[in-house]
């Protein structure tokens, strides 16, 4: 993603993320597809023209979390809020030419988190 894509404010609990033209999604259309060594690379079936994704509304916070066992610590932010818009498309050369739009800002949080954390070499 491009630099400045994303903005993070812990101390509110807040974060965003926007981006435009994000690389193209390669569709193999079946799951043996997905996973054969024969699949059919540089396919291109669609790209996301933007995304927009913003957290808000702290509802719980776990601040200083130190697990020794798996090597990381830091400060989580559960978040209540988070709305996300999103227009997609498929090249017309695929025969489709296919363009989704979402509502704008839609919400849906089933659990969502955003944080600080410190592991490997940075792990204390």
């Amino acid at each position: 993603m491009p630099e400045g894509s994303g903005e993070v404010g812990l101390d509110d609990g807040t974060a965003e993320f926007h981006a435009e033209n994000i690389c193209a999604v390669f569709d193999a259309f079946t799951v043996p597809n997905s996973v054969s060594p024969d699949r059919p690379l540089g396919y291109v079936s669609g790209r996301i023209d933007s995304v927009e994704i913003k957290w808000r509304d702290v509802t719980k916070s776990f601040m200083g979390v130190h697990d020794t066992t798996n090597h990381f610590s830091g400060d989580f932010f559960q978040i209540g809020t988070v709305t996300i818009a999103v227009t997609a498309s498929t090249p017309r050369s695929t025969g489709h030419g296919f363009r989704f739009v979402s509502d704008p800002a839609t919400t849906k949080v089933n659990y969502a988190e955003i944080g600080r954390e410190r592991n490997g070499v940075f792990f204390s």
